[in-house]
């Protein structure tokens, strides 16, 4: 029977979002507004200025945040290269710019700046780490163990090397270096959220009670964020704590009420392991009504009707799944078996 197991963690939001929430900004954004009192400067108004000023580096760097406002990176872009130009020895232009090729995915220019930003100012952690992020958005482990490593040897105390490192080893299977950094991790910084995901995910992997604590952490660290709650729930479920995991998946959806795996858990609880089918099938229902095209729920739900002798009922919900996925074969046997004991009635 189809039990959904996805384990929301940052494994998922970074390959799914190319590692953004990785690449922070490292300087304030100036303001472009009430310059000259009342007055809000526009990208029009600017230009006007830098006309008659154009190696004004103020205006081009307020001009710069009004173009990425605006989602236009090409001007962004050729503002700071004349930044570069006009002062090439600071180092935050080239990081600056550095990160809007990151934007655009030119790696190779990316690579580029960051390298010449080191050679200005080689004791920055922020370029190590910004480095070492690249590499492991294209899964290069070893340099990103090296570069990683650079940002320790200015800061042995940052968190974000150790979880680097840490996804780094989770990601080329290496568990106990995974587990040592995460751990580093949370020594430099106990509120690291992310950090205590993951070592929960490696411990439920294991079968580990520790599992327990780290999501709990989690929950402690953002009790806003349904992702701690719903991995708890899925190691609770599938290490038979069932009482304590109906009851996370409940605190979920007194958060949440439209999550649909939430519903779709309590029900395969109740159908498939406590074997309660008439307290299952309502949670089905739920299930689809968030998520109309939850085939799985469609055809759990067929199997609470078909175990009651309910077989219209049934065939109508296999059917119903499989016009979501034609060749979900859990559902065709159903069908198949409804339709069976139809015609031999």
């Amino acid at each position: 029977m189809a039990l959904t197991n996805e384990v929301f963690s940052i494994n998922n939001r970074l390959m799914k979002y190319s590692f953004i929430f990785l690449f922070l900004a490292f300087f304030s954004l100036v303001s472009c507004q009430n310059i000259g009192g009342d007055k809000v400067e526009t990208i029009e108004s600017l230009s006007t200025k830098l006309e008659s000023d154009p190696h004004n580096i103020s205006l081009l760097r307020k001009r710069v945040e009004l173009y990425k406002t605006a989602n236009n990176n090409d001007k962004a872009i050729a503002d700071l290269q004349h930044c570069v130009n006009l002062a090439p020895d600071s180092a935050s232009y080239y990081i600056e710019l550095a990160d809007l090729f990151m934007t655009q995915g030119n790696v190779n220019n990316t690579l580029a700046l960051l390298e010449k930003a080191s050679q200005i100012d080689p004791k920055n952690v922020d370029i190590w780490l910004q480095v070492s992020e690249i590499y492991l958005m294209y899964r290069k482990y070893n340099e990103v163990i090296k570069f990683a490593n650079k940002a320790l040897d200015i800061d042995p105390f940052s968190d974000k090397a150790f979880f680097i490192k840490g996804y780094a080893f989770k990601e080329s299977e290496s568990t106990d270096a995974a587990i040592r950094n995460f751990q580093e991790c949370l020594k430099n910084n106990p509120n690291n959220y992310n950090a205590n995901i993951e070592l929960g995910g490696i411990y439920s992997k294991l079968n580990d009670e520790l599992a327990i604590t780290y999501y709990n952490n989690a929950i402690a660290i953002d009790s806003a964020n349904i992702n701690s709650y719903y991995n708890l729930g899925l190691f609770y479920q599938n290490n038979d704590y069932l009482n304590e995991a109906i009851s996370t998946y409940n605190q979920i959806i007194e958060k949440d009420s439209t999550f649909p795996n939430s519903y779709y858990n309590i029900g395969y609880i109740y159908l498939e392991l406590l074997k309660i089918n008439d307290m299952a099938a309502p949670y089905f229902s739920k299930a689809i009504e968030a998520k109309p095209d939850y085939k799985e729920a469609y055809f759990n739900r067929g199997l609470c009707f078909e175990e009651v002798g309910n077989i219209l009922q049934a065939q109508k919900d296999y059917k119903s799944s499989l016009k979501i996925d034609h060749n979900y074969k859990q559902a065709i046997d159903g069908l198949n078996r409804v339709e069976e004991s139809l015609n031999s009635n």
